[in-house]
């Protein structure tokens, strides 16, 4: 992320979310199918899109966790996604529905699991040790989206 702009580098998440994908593949493939797995249907996610951190937010340094259920149709798309993050103020509560249902709607899901309802978790926290990982994923799914304090850089014009 570039401190000034406050944009994001796709070449900077890039390796952490394929280190996901790949902790979601070998996840599955242990074979460590329990209720919570069966439960939140991570199995289904063929990737998942990060959300991110909405800036209204994280300018005001409000971390939260987020409950995403996500409702998919016969053929595995997205059919609706509920959204719940105990936060103060109506602002930051559809901050945080718009950019995870964003990040939901781009992702894509197994043809196997039409019909499904797949339940994440995200993690938003304020990242003050710039030495900790951007994202990191616990399952069967959680995942946590980090972000550094947020930079406000005045515009200068010359008149």
């Amino acid at each position: 992320m570039n401190r000034i702009s406050g944009r994001r580098d796709w070449r900077v998440g890039a390796p952490v979310i394929a280190g996901l994908l790949l902790a979601i593949a070998l996840y599955r493939a242990s074979g460590q199918a329990g209720s919570a797995e069966s439960l939140s249907n991570i199995e289904c996610l063929d990737r998942l899109e990060i959300p991110d951190y909405p800036p209204l937010p994280r300018a005001a340094s409000i971390q939260g966790t987020q409950a995403v259920k996500v409702f998919l149709s016969e053929h595995a798309a997205v059919l609706a996604v509920e959204s719940s993050i105990p936060a103060r103020g109506a602002a930051t509560q559809k901050a945080f529905k718009e950019s995870a249902e964003k990040a939901v709607k781009k992702s894509r899901f197994s043809k196997t699991c039409g019909g499904k309802t797949i339940a994440l978790v995200f993690h938003y926290e304020i990242r003050e040790d710039e030495n900790k990982s951007l994202f990191a994923f616990e399952p069967p799914n959680h995942f946590w989206i980090r972000a550094g304090p947020f930079y406000v850089t005045p515009e200068v014009s010359v008149k």
